[in-house]
């Protein structure tokens, strides 16, 4: 029978509600799966059993999606077989959105005249108009100019909101759900983003409850990351210290 299996209740932690529960002994079930030892529609069963008993709870409670949950939750395990035990602290049902420093030299908009700290700077309108959304941007002069406390400011480097340099490990977070300068991975992301470890570091005024802003970069390519990644049902995993 598919379910002769001894059951051994083996939690993975959680640091918030709606956890994620997978105990250890339904990997033999699903290696039967892969090695097509089983069918998907016996493995199907077995993981709407496990849910209806309260032995297991996956990223979504959608029976339909039964298999696709559980593959998604199992990148979490392949991710600490990877060398990330410590990040076995998830949780579901997170939104990931992402921002990037723009580059001005991407930007042809009509010149305006900005006051920077009491001092006039000329830069392109649309590239002053993405920052104030953004944060930070590069000028052509190679200062980063940002907009904080309702005025613009000129830096050496895109900072974050504790004055840190932005790089692209960095996130914005909650931090009354995620301490500062937690670590954090995110399995669910597209790679390469699914394995990097992130650090805690900046915080936003939208940032609120289980939303997560991820720092990707400058330029082009980075504003291109913001929308790859951004998307909800995501899985969060906090390390454990």
């Amino acid at each position: 029978m598919l379910f002769a299996f001894m059951i051994v209740f083996v939690m993975l932690p959680s640091f918030a509600s709606q956890d994620l529960f997978i105990p250890k002994w339904f990997l033999v079930v699903y290696q039967y799966f892969k090695d097509e030892q089983i069918s998907a529609k016996e493995f199907e069963s077995a993981i709407t059993y496990l849910q209806k008993v309260g032995v297991m709870r996956l990223s979504t409670d959608s029976q339909d999606e039964s298999i696709t949950n559980f593959l998604i939750t199992h990148s979490i395990i392949e991710q600490n077989s990877a060398g990330h035990s410590e990040f076995s602290n998830c949780i579901s049902h997170w939104y990931i959105t992402g921002y990037f420093t723009p580059a001005e030299s991407d930007y042809a908009g009509k010149v305006i005249t900005v006051n920077v700290d009491g001092a006039s700077y000329q830069f392109r309108e649309d590239f002053v108009t993405e920052i104030k959304t953004e944060g930070w941007g590069k000028t052509l002069s190679g200062k980063y100019l940002g907009w904080f406390d309702e005025s613009f400011h000129l830096s050496d480097f895109p900072l974050d909101a504790t004055g840190n340099n932005l790089e692209s490990h960095m996130i914005a977070v909650d931090p009354s759900i995620i301490p500062q300068n937690s670590r954090v991975m995110i399995p669910t992301l597209l790679s390469p983003w699914n394995e990097v470890v992130f650090l805690a570091s900046d915080i936003g005024t939208s940032i609120i409850g289980k939303h997560i802003d991820v720092y990707t970069g400058e330029g082009k390519d980075a504003h291109e990351e913001t929308y790859r990644i951004t998307g909800h049902e995501n899985i969060v995993c906090l390390e454990v210290k």
